[in-house]
């Protein structure tokens, strides 16, 4: 896999105008970082939002598995970020076919010495699991939600609890965008949960 020009990464970018994209394909890496022409300056924070957002979802993604070579999680990106952060999990799980999407998109990647596949389809993520068990004639799935809990609870010490901290750090929207339930049940307590106290 190569590097990606400027216009490439702006293609990214759910917000992008025509204009601007195409004055982005004159420009280069260089020119984008040292500028401070309002074009450039738009360009390189529109690249930064597309960025920010691979660097989240890589790093929110949780893992299932259907057998030992296929991984699958969930991912809802706000821009068009979903083929680069599957391509770069195929890249560092050589040898494992990673499945990556949600209700409307989905991302298929496999990398290794030899091979590079890669398959996006507008079809829901369930959908595609249950015709890949199909195919291997496979049903078992790791419960990776109760693996989580279990963290999480023997991680837990009352008197440092601090979920603002934990939200800072761990912003609400990268974990619904990554399907992370376990982390946004913190702190969800009911009123009915406050009353009985």
């Amino acid at each position: 896999m190569q590097s990606m020009s400027v216009s490439e990464y702006l293609l990214l970018n759910k917000n992008i105008s025509s204009n601007l994209l195409e004055k982005s394909k004159k420009m280069s890496w260089h020119d984008i970082n040292i500028s401070a022409d309002s074009d450039r300056v738009e360009i390189r924070l529109k690249i930064g939002e597309v960025r920010s957002e691979i660097h989240k979802l890589r790093g929110f993604v949780r893992f299932n598995s259907i057998n030992d070579n296929i991984l699958f999680g969930y991912i809802k990106p706000q821009h068009k970020t979903g083929r680069i952060v599957t391509d770069s999990f195929a890249k560092r799980f050589q040898n494992n076919i990673i499945i990556l999407g949600n209700e409307k998109m989905v991302w298929i990647s496999y990398y290794s010495k030899n091979n590079y596949l890669r398959y996006e389809d507008k079809k829901n993520l369930k959908d595609t699991l249950d015709q890949i068990k199909l195919l291997i004639k496979d049903d078992r799935e790791l419960d990776i939600e109760k693996i989580w809990e279990t963290y999480y609870n023997s991680q837990f010490i009352k008197e440092r609890e601090d979920h603002n901290l934990f939200y800072k750090n761990m912003p609400r929207k990268y974990l619904r965008a990554s399907g992370n339930k376990v982390e946004l049940k913190l702190n969800s307590k009911t009123l009915d949960e406050y009353m009985d106290k």
